[in-house]
């Protein structure tokens, strides 16, 4: 970004039970002669607002002077990590309000319930297959999950008679390595979503629809410099780091479509709490 502020289109086309597409594009079976409709898209703007995100360290003259390694590349490579630490919680978990929106605030978010007489802090079978039905586009999607959510994926099972089957372990069972998968999709385990039985611990994201901005020049490391003279008198070299960005998802409501209009569709689908 450029400038603190963009507006990035989108086809305000969330709506299609009214049979529109685009938010107005509608064909028309005519009769000879008959005169034809005008139609056409609809457009919306998301505003992208660039948010700043900063980090502050001290190190005293003799700890720089005296330590056999760079204290300034280990600086660095901290406050890179904790950069990616930030990032990676606010574009799931974020608020919107001086930092980026989050998926799990965003207005596009599909929420699915939890089955009738559903345990609380569990993960069933029927759960996974619910939520892979409401997202929109399947192939570029990806799960989202707490690590703690390992147990209750591998004891999923789906109901064959008076008995059942194991449906996410290896045909080998235990003594294969657990899939990495869901439904054909990348299972990506992230400190980040929530505890298991929360809204968040798995997440279904297309990750495709979110928008990242950056301040342009900065680099992927933002902007860094370090001075001796806030700290002149204690003998400390301040190191300053700051990154500038937003991110928000491009779809600014979930979609309705044409039939069955109840099971609305987005790019981001959780679980609701159990």
């Amino acid at each position: 970004m450029a400038s603190t502020m963009i507006k990035i289109p989108y086809v305000n086309g969330f709506d299609e039970s009214g049979a529109l597409v685009y938010g107005g594009i509608q064909w028309k079976w005519l009769d000879e002669l008959a005169t034809k409709t005008e139609t056409r898209p609809k457009f919306g703007q998301i505003t992208m607002e660039l948010k700043k995100i900063a980090g502050l360290a001290y190190a005293s003259d003799e700890i720089l002077e005296d330590s056999p390694m760079s204290m300034e590349n280990i600086l660095k490579n901290g406050f890179r990590d904790g950069l990616n630490f930030a990032l990676n919680n606010v574009f799931i978990r974020g608020t919107g309000a001086g930092q980026p929106l989050g998926i799990l605030n965003a207005p596009c978010l599909v929420s699915v319930a939890a089955e009738g007489g559903q345990l609380a802090d569990t993960i069933m079978f029927e759960n996974i297959v619910n939520m892979y039905s409401r997202i929109h586009d399947t192939s570029s999607a990806v799960w989202l999950a707490n690590q703690n959510c390992l147990p209750q994926l591998a004891a999923m099972s789906l109901a064959v008679g008076t008995g059942g089957a194991p449906v996410w372990l290896p045909a080998g069972g235990i003594s294969g390595a657990p899939y990495d998968t869901l439904m054909g999709k990348p299972l990506i385990w992230s400190k980040h979503c929530s505890t298991l039985g929360d809204v968040g611990d798995i997440i279904l994201a297309d990750w495709s629809q979110y928008l990242v901005g950056q301040k342009a020049g900065q680099g992927a490391d933002g902007k860094y410099d370090t001075s001796i003279h806030l700290k002149f008198d204690a003998d400390q070299t301040c190191f300053r780091f700051v990154f500038r960005i937003d991110g928000q998802p491009w779809w600014p409501t979930y979609l309705t479509p044409p039939q069955a209009t109840g099971s609305t569709l987005s790019p981001f689908v959780v679980l609701a709490t159990r």
